[in-house]
């Protein structure tokens, strides 16, 4: 997929070039925002090795703009790198002064580790949720933001018989108030069923919940405005 301007528009990471400290309104007023819990995995595996798909391209766009629009001084930030195994690239609270986010050499930083290719065989798509299932319920009582990148492709996955399980766990905590799930792949899977759709069914239930939202492979610069939006009424 082309990372087109639209898209670019749509993640607003064109201030990625201009890494001055701003303050939000609540900051210049003194007032705060309560702290959420944001957690970012990126499924390497799959298609994100074919350059034609430019999977690799939209990840690091989606990683970039949640580190850059969504984090606040006060939030807490957990990156797993999905690969045959899971991988903790960042797990810390961010803290900044008059409000400033996150500096463009820290998110290009975390960015490129979280996006480094697989070398192994196998996907842990399952067992990446799971771990930020786990996370999350340490920080009981922050609100929780979960963005999984992937195509969706479960076959190398092990543990993809407690896909729904996994997911309900993480919708059953009070504090999960969103899951985004980006870049599912309109491929043929098994049986000519598109990968994106193999992927819903193993979900089951949870993927009729309000919370979660999905993005097609193409779909990513339509549905990141919801996203958005979720996160902004997460900390209410």
């Amino acid at each position: 997929m082309p990372v087109t301007p639209a898209l670019l528009s749509a993640l607003s990471l064109s201030t990625l070039s201009l890494p001055v400290p701003t303050m939000s309104a609540s900051t210049l007023l003194g007032l705060s925002t309560p702290p959420l819990h944001l957690t970012v995995a990126v499924d390497m595996t799959g298609s994100s090795k074919n350059p034609a798909f430019r999977y690799a391209d939209q990840a690091r766009l989606l990683a970039q703009s949640v580190m850059l629009n969504q984090l606040r001084s006060g939030d807490t930030l957990t990156l797993l790198r999905v690969c045959d195994g899971v991988q903790t690239v960042a797990d810390f609270t961010f803290s900044s002064k008059n409000g400033a986010r996150m500096a463009r050499a820290d998110i290009l930083r975390y960015t490129a580790a979280l996006t480094k290719p697989c070398t192994g065989r196998g996907s842990a798509i399952t067992a990446g949720l799971t771990q930020a299932a786990k996370r999350a319920a340490q920080t009981a009582k922050v609100n929780d933001v979960v963005v999984l990148f992937t195509d969706g492709a479960l076959l190398d996955d092990p543990g993809r018989a407690g896909l729904g399980g996994v997911t309900r766990t993480l919708l059953g905590a009070k504090t999960t108030r969103t899951l985004f799930v980006a870049g599912l792949s309109p491929e043929a899977g098994a049986g000519g069923v598109s990968v994106r759709d193999s992927f819903v069914k193993a979900l089951g239930t949870p993927a009729s919940d309000r919370r979660v939202l999905l993005a097609g492979a193409y779909d990513l610069s339509n549905v990141y405005p919801t996203f958005a939006a979720a996160v902004k009424a997460a900390r209410q």
